[in-house]
């Protein structure tokens, strides 16, 4: 499906500057709070190391899964050295996560505080080096020094370091002095900001230190003696059973992923510890103590919450594009268990909308599983697996029958029932603020743009939009998505001198687009011209039917895009469009749109010049609330002018406009140039312009725009031929 079905996936882009040229994001994405920052800068950031997670999981499930055959045949076919090479990628990726995480969070974070405004003069590269050094100061003291500091162990310090950091970064950086003082042309810019920088990170990591240090030193033994201690000692003590302990992991498992924190390695590290409550991976199902290895076989099916319902659901149930491409997207590291992308793309980490889906599905999933083991005869007697093992063949090693795998169905299908009726509601929830946010920027993008930024490079939502709805109507253009509609233009007898080709696209999500939201994105691109060969086309086919049919005594107006004047081969694209149609090129009238500003350049002038030499009419449309359309005037025959809509809209009620269109009305005499007067809904309105010197009239007190099928229903009521 189209990227514009997909743009809030991940999260709504909106940076201080969404008000630029009077575009106004919805209410809810305009300001973000610091927390909402933090939130995305560790779910984008997680989401940026999932390809190490992928890459990490396979490598797990190459290098220990206890199949014998497949052992057998690997290492006949790659050498006994196999196991080893995929130790070492699993170390190369999932084993440097921790560290990886600070980098990556910390530069997200930096990027999200400069696009709300907390300018920074440190480079992302600078942030992600401290980043780096930081989380080596808090990891390394007391630690073994080997590459297992650096992985999911320490994961927890990771994500703070880097929110840490980037924060400690921006501070520094509007606080510290400048050295302005320094000659740039004696010590160079480069040395002024290497000079900042030095002082920034010797600042933060100082910082860095002495935060971690008084949280291990003060604040954890403080809370270790008071809350984890009395809990550590009541679980060493009366330990509960089996059923309790499992399904207590898994609900502290998903509390601690919503807020960003891989309980499962953190299970790992304190059953390395010695927690009795905690059973080695090895052992496959204690009798009082919680099994990391039985729960992620058993509950987690897909990964952390039950995920594999989820992506079923979706593709059951969701029509929404996004939502089903990110559950395919999904489907392939879900096999191996990993669920970053659903974690942090929907997202469900520091998300609300299924997080009771998210804690339930798994906590249901690990009584069936007890019940199983305890009530119903599934026999755990076969080998441990390491988490990353697939679904069902999981299930089977561990009972060496596939009584586990049917658990795991059962499971499953438990699981998809559970995130339906949440899916739908997240569904309905995502089209209301989609629809929001694209209402908002067609608004803005409807209007004039005369200046830059570029729409197409815009980082905002804007921008999102911007694209996605380039590549949406480049699909569709040339399909049935995108028609011509003609609305007749009459004279003051009422005959039906002209009709209009006005461009019509209606996506197949969000329906109409405002054709001049596409124009004004198409105009920065080369789409423009596209559009132009198209609809030339297009009306050139419809007129020529027409006359076939025997309608004949008025011409067809198309809308060219000043952009389109700059196009040396715009006056080729008209002339064998009239040669393959058999028309003559008085037959077409290209009306000059005034909503950029218009080209001045010799190009401009020469195609202006060749197409006012084959014949064609040539008008102004939109005249009246510019000043470019005058200078045109003065360079090139005009066969009319068209006042701009908002001086005909109120004519009846606004003096103003009166005079106005009064002084074009004689200006066009005075020249031997019609005016039309657009935007015709009353008798009264359209008398009135009438008087003030108008020739010609279109607007819906005569007909709304029409497809062209209708078009000679419509003459054969109203036209009467010269």
């Amino acid at each position: 499906m189209s990227s514009l079905t997909s743009t809030s996936t991940l999260r709504p882009k909106d940076p201080p500057d969404s008000t630029l040229l009077g575009f106004q994001a919805p209410k809810e994405t305009r300001r973000l709070s610091r927390r909402r920052l933090w939130a995305y800068a560790i779910r984008e950031g997680f989401v940026a190391l999932l390809p190490l997670t992928l890459l990490g999981a396979m490598a797990n499930v190459l290098a220990y899964l206890p199949i014998q055959g497949y052992n057998a045949w690997m290492s006949q076919s790659f050498g006994p050295q196999w196991a080893d090479t995929a130790a070492l990628s699993l170390n190369a990726t999932m084993g440097i996560m921790g560290l990886a995480s600070a980098m990556v969070i910390a530069m997200r974070l930096s990027a999200l505080l400069a696009e709300h405004g907390s300018r920074s003069e440190a480079p992302q590269a600078s942030v992600a080096a401290v980043a780096a050094a930081g989380f080596m100061l808090v990891v390394l003291p007391g630690q073994p020094k080997d590459l297992s500091v650096l992985g999911y162990v320490h994961i927890l310090e990771g994500l703070l370091v880097g929110l840490a950091t980037a924060e400690l970064m921006h501070w520094a950086s509007r606080w510290l002095p400048r050295h302005e003082g320094l000659n740039a042309l004696e010590s160079g810019v480069p040395l002024q900001q290497a000079l900042r920088l030095s002082e920034q990170a010797a600042i933060v990591l100082g910082l860095v230190y002495l935060g971690h240090h008084t949280l291990s030193s003060v604040i954890g033994p403080w809370l270790l003696s008071t809350v984890l201690a009395p809990l550590h000692q009541t679980l060493q003590a009366h330990l509960p059973g089996a059923w309790l302990m499992n399904v207590l992991l898994v609900l502290i498992n998903q509390l601690l992923w919503l807020v960003g924190i891989n309980g499962g390695q953190l299970f790992l590290s304190m059953g390395a510890a010695g927690a009795t409550y905690l059973a080695d991976p090895a052992v496959l199902y204690a009798p009082h103590a919680a099994s990391p290895t039985f729960v992620n076989a058993f509950a987690h099916l897909g990964g952390a919450g039950a995920t594999w319902g989820l992506i079923i659901a979706c593709l059951l149930n969701c029509k929404d594009a996004g939502l089903r491409k990110l559950a395919w997207f999904s489907a392939l590291p879900a096999l191996l268990n990993v669920n970053e992308l659903l974690l942090f793309g929907i997202p469900l980490v520091f998300g609300r909308a299924l997080l009771v889906p998210f804690v339930a599905a798994p906590a249901l999933n690990c009584l069936i599983a007890v019940a199983a083991v305890e009530w119903g005869g599934m026999a755990l007697s076969g080998q441990a697996v390491v988490w990353s093992t697939p679904m069902l063949i999981s299930g089977y090693v561990l009972t060496d029958s596939w009584s586990g795998a049917a658990v795991q169905a059962v499971a499953l299908c438990c699981s998809v029932l559970i995130y339906l009726p949440y899916v739908r509601r997240l569904e309905a929830q995502r089209q209301r603020r989609n629809q929001r946010t694209l209402s908002a920027a067609l608004s803005f993008l409807t209007n004039p743009i005369q200046a830059p930024p570029s729409l197409l490079e815009r980082a905002d939502n804007l921008g999102d939009i911007a694209r996605a709805l380039m590549e949406d109507f480049r699909r569709d253009l040339g399909g049935p998505q995108v028609t011509l509609a003609y609305q007749p233009q009459h004279d003051a007898t009422g005959r039906v001198v002209g009709v209009e080709a006005l461009l019509r696209w209606r996506h197949v999500v969000h329906g109409p687009i405002p054709t001049a939201a596409i124009i004004n994105i198409a105009e920065e691109c080369e789409t423009i011209h596209t559009i132009g060969h198209w609809v030339v086309n297009q009306a050139c086919a419809d007129l020529a039917q027409w006359r076939r049919a025997g309608w004949d005594g008025f011409v067809v107006s198309i809308n060219m895009s000043p952009a389109q004047l700059e196009n040396p081969d715009w006056v080729t694209v008209v002339r064998k469009a009239l040669q393959s149609h058999n028309l003559d090129a008085p037959s077409l009238d290209l009306e000059i749109t005034e909503g950029r500003m218009m080209s001045s350049s010799q190009q401009a002038d020469d195609t202006l010049a060749e197409l006012e030499a084959l014949g064609l009419k040539l008008s102004m449309d939109d005249f009246g609330m510019g000043c470019t359309s005058l200078l045109y005037m003065q360079r090139f025959r005009m066969h009319s002018i068209k006042l701009d809509g908002r001086l005909t809209r109120d004519v009846l009620n606004n003096p103003v406009d009166q005079d106005i269109i009064r002084a074009v009305a004689r200006l066009g005499k005075s020249q031997g140039v019609c005016v039309v007067a657009e935007f015709v809904e009353h008798q009264a309105q359209r008398d009135l312009l009438q008087d003030l010197g108008c020739d010609l009239f279109q607007g819906w007190l005569y007909s709304p725009a029409l497809p062209a099928a209708e078009m000679p229903a419509y003459l054969a009521r109203v036209h009467r031929p010269a």
